[in-house]
């Protein structure tokens, strides 16, 4: 790709994120509630695209050498302390309240009767009911800390994405020094832009945002992705570990990952990877969790069905014949769907959770094949990266609920797409050009 149209390129990517950006944020469901999600998917495609455009076209990344130290990581850090000062005003004004959600009780709960020595997967007690705990372990271990200690608990996903992040800007930003002032003052629009998404969650999701903690598994992602690019059979096994103990969300886009890994970094760090993401399932759910209450995984499809189910009724303090609230937030697929089963609502359930299986098992293959017919000039990041992206605009727009929180992960993979497309495209163009006059 020539150094302008790589400028073009990364400018339209640019233009796609900003507008996935504002339509999480400060526009969402601008477009009334079934264009939006129509939008918000579209550009979340066109984002993909731009990533697997890249992938066949970019050349493949030089090894840069430049050590920058603190060039990028000191207005990142303003950024964060910014975000992290806004987050810590809402946790001020509202503190937890399970009446509200149960997601925290689900990690607060087991936390506490690990930490007294008990069986963490007792059932979760609620005002006015009981419920089944269907948390994996490492969407509810991290949370031991604040239970111990006694902090705010919605801490730890906000510090989670805060240092995946940081290390995101270390290992593609800093690492890569540009020499011209515009590309500088680029550099820092990308990291604006990036911690921009949420920080426009946080104000316009207040109430959704004080309850969730879909950060942190936000945060895994990011960590798999760029161990993912490193090839580091010990980072990619452990984070993949901890996301498959997190969210079930990338168990379909397996055949993929591991078909990158043995293609890409060989069969023994494919191997050693593999290992390591099994001994770590095995360690920290199989043995001391699973096998003692093999009930766990049926109670995790039973609360999901229970859930979706009155999440596709109109909810009591609605007016009566509106659509249903998390369906009518702006996001997802599942408000057409309903409208399609308006009369049999678990038969549109049921439909919808079987394209979303197949749909993405079907992104994971096709990634295989894209991978295979384009090997001989595929830029190797950018396929990763677009894959990603595009497995995850699939499988979450295709969710039977389509909770606005949710979509900060795959969010989360456009912001390291930024970052990773301006040095690409920025920072490396530069130091061609000197190789270039050096040789």
């Amino acid at each position: 790709m020539q150094q302008s149209k790589a400028r073009w390129w990364f400018f339209l990517m640019c233009i796609f994120a900003l507008a996935e950006f504002l339509l999480l944020g400060d526009y969402h469901a601008y477009f009334d509630l079934y264009f939006s999600p129509i939008v918000f998917g579209l550009a979340s495609l066109l984002i993909a695209w731009t990533a697997l455009y890249a992938s066949a076209y970019l050349p493949e990344t030089f090894g840069a050498k430049h050590f920058s130290g603190l060039v990028f990581l000191i207005p990142a850090t303003v950024l964060i302390i910014l975000l992290g000062r806004h987050g810590y005003h809402i946790f001020f004004s509202h503190p937890i309240d399970y009446r509200e959600s149960d997601v925290f009780a689900q990690v607060l709960t087991p936390s506490q009767l690990l930490l007294e020595g008990k069986f963490p997967y007792a059932d979760v007690e609620l005002p006015g009911y009981t419920m089944h705990n269907t948390y994996l372990p490492m969407q509810w271990l991290p949370f031991v800390l604040p239970v111990g200690l006694g902090f705010d608990p919605r801490w730890v996903p906000l510090v989670a994405w805060i240092m995946a992040f940081m290390v995101t800007t270390w290992l593609i930003l800093a690492k890569n020094k540009p020499k011209h002032p515009a590309s500088w003052a680029g550099g820092i629009l990308v990291l604006v832009l990036s911690i921009y998404v949420v920080y426009g969650f946080m104000n316009n999701f207040k109430d959704e945002y004080r309850r969730t903690l879909e950060l942190l598994p936000a945060a895994y992602y990011i960590m798999l992705i760029l161990f993912l690019l490193r090839g580091s059979w010990l980072g990619v096994g452990i984070t993949l570990g901890c996301c498959l103990l997190s969210r079930f969300s990338v168990v379909l886009f397996l055949p993929f990952v591991a078909w990158y890994v043995w293609q890409r970094w060989g069969r023994v760090v494919f191997i050693k990877s593999a290992a390591t993401a099994a001994v770590m399932i095995l360690a920290l759910f199989v043995l001391p969790f699973l096998l003692r209450q093999p009930s766990i995984l049926s109670n995790i499809l039973e609360n999901y069905n229970s859930g979706a189910a009155n999440e596709w009724s109109t909810q009591g303090w609605q007016d009566p014949g509106a659509e249903p609230y998390q369906l009518s937030r702006g996001f997802g697929a599942a408000i057409f769907v309903k409208k399609l089963y308006e009369y049999d609502k678990m038969d549109g359930i049921r439909h919808l959770r079987q394209a979303g299986i197949f749909f993405s098992l079907l992104v994971s293959l096709f990634m295989i094949y894209l991978y295979q017919r384009n090997k001989a000039f595929l830029n190797k990041d950018w396929i990763l990266l677009g894959g990603v992206k595009l497995y995850f605009t699939v499988f979450y727009n295709l969710s039977l609920i389509p909770y606005s929180y949710l979509f900060l992960v795959p969010v989360s993979v456009t912001i390291v797409m930024l970052l990773k497309g301006y040095a690409d495209v920025f920072c490396r163009e530069e130091e061609s050009k000197l190789t270039a006059q050096n040789l």
